[in-house]
């Protein structure tokens, strides 16, 4: 059996073998099709192996004959992109993913290991983070840097009017303030195990689980800190009544309207309010104002959940439905640091015994409320 691979180039590959193993490795797929199409597929992915090793050595082959000829000129020889690959090409994530898959040739191992120190490609890293701001929504309110090791992050704090200055007089400096938050990296980690059948997925199939297995759960204990750490997290805030937190039986318009009234107006422009799903359409979202209008109004076009009484609305499964927490404020004055993307390594030896392989993702990261009179809360009694 013969296959022209001639009008394809490497991608149309990977994703004609991708198509025919996820046919092969779906049991429902594979049980609807006959012994001679299996056969026919695994001799067609036999083939695209075959064509794809052929192509990068005869892709080799044109790299030494250059070199060759550029020595019998005198010319300096440009070293081949195996020689000086970047962290963020595409041909180092492929290699990466596949040495996590356990599927590197010999020869893909040695330029691999060459060419590289391990660390996650680029275009990797950068779905990860994309991710984690997805399902973490307070990764993109607060903010957010992503600096290696411990930071010292300098806020503004308390800040003094201008004087009337008379004529002739000496002037003191006023006695401004600023404030410091001093970041650490406290590890955050996802232990996960899979079939070795993981070795049959296609590359961006099993980037894809990565992702999304990884990222997802460890976005979700990093966003889940920022909000409930019992040190540094927003819930950790000394509050006091009628100072910054109002305390009401039920949630009404005029327990909203007195939350309102204790954010000072300087902090108005960039202040958003954060509460639970569950928070927002069971004790909220029904409420209206003395005119019987919705004090809540949904905005999803502007990608945001609504807003409520003109504030943008955040909604974070991780704000504390046990007294249906209503927080306002600004929320660029909690810092945080992501002092180590995602780093990702396997292990085949502790999945010996079930035959499959452990994957290992860790995170660094810190965070604090760098300033804490620029959020205020909303607490029921009877939640």
């Amino acid at each position: 059996m013969s296959f022209d691979f001639s009008e394809m180039n490497a991608e149309q590959l990977e994703a004609r073998k991708a198509e025919l193993l996820e046919g092969m490795d779906n049991p429902e797929k594979r049980d609807a099709l006959s012994t001679d199409d299996l056969a026919a597929r695994m001799a067609e992915v036999i083939a695209i192996d075959s064509e794809m090793e052929a192509r990068k050595a005869a892709h080799a082959e044109e790299a030494r004959k250059a070199d060759e000829i550029a020595r019998m000129k005198g010319e300096p020889i440009i070293e081949s992109e195996e020689r000086t690959m970047e962290l963020n090409s595409m041909e180092y994530r492929n290699l990466w993913l596949r040495n996590l898959q356990g599927n590197l040739t010999p020869e893909e191992r040695d330029g691999y290991t060459s060419a590289n120190t391990n660390a996650v490609p680029t275009i990797v890293a950068d779905k990860f983070f994309e991710k984690m701001k997805k399902l973490a929504p307070m990764l993109s309110e607060i903010t957010l840097m992503r600096v290696a090791g411990n930071l010292k992050f300098v806020a503004e704090g308390t800040r003094n009017t201008a004087s009337k200055h008379t004529e002739n007089s000496a002037v003191s400096p006023a006695e401004d303030a600023t404030v410091s938050v001093t970041l650490g990296a406290f590890e955050f980690m996802k232990v996960i195990a899979i079939s070795r059948t993981a070795r049959m997925m296609s590359i961006d199939a099993f980037e894809g689980w990565l992702v999304e297995m990884l990222a997802g759960d460890i976005a979700r204990a990093i966003d889940n800190y920022i909000l409930n750490d019992e040190t540094n997290g927003v819930a950790a805030i000394t509050y006091t009544t009628n100072t910054n937190q109002i305390v009401a039986q039920t949630y009404t318009y005029k327990s909203v309207c007195d939350l309102i009234a204790l954010l000072p107006a300087a902090y108005d422009t960039e202040a958003k309010f954060l509460v639970n799903k569950n928070t927002l359409y069971t004790k909220i979202a029904a409420i209206e104002d003395n005119s019987k209008r919705p004090i809540f109004v949904n905005d999803a076009a502007a990608g945001i959940a609504g807003r409520l009484m003109g504030y943008p609305v955040v909604v974070d499964d991780y704000v504390t439905k046990d007294n249906d927490a209503l927080y306002l404020g600004k929320w660029t004055d909690v810092v945080g640091n992501l002092s180590e993307d995602i780093n990702v390594e396997a292990n085949e030896s502790a999945g010996f015994t079930s035959n499959s392989v452990v994957y290992r993702g860790v995170a660094a990261f810190d965070s604090k409320p760098a300033k804490v009179d620029g959020i205020v809360r909303l607490v029921s009694t009877t939640a």
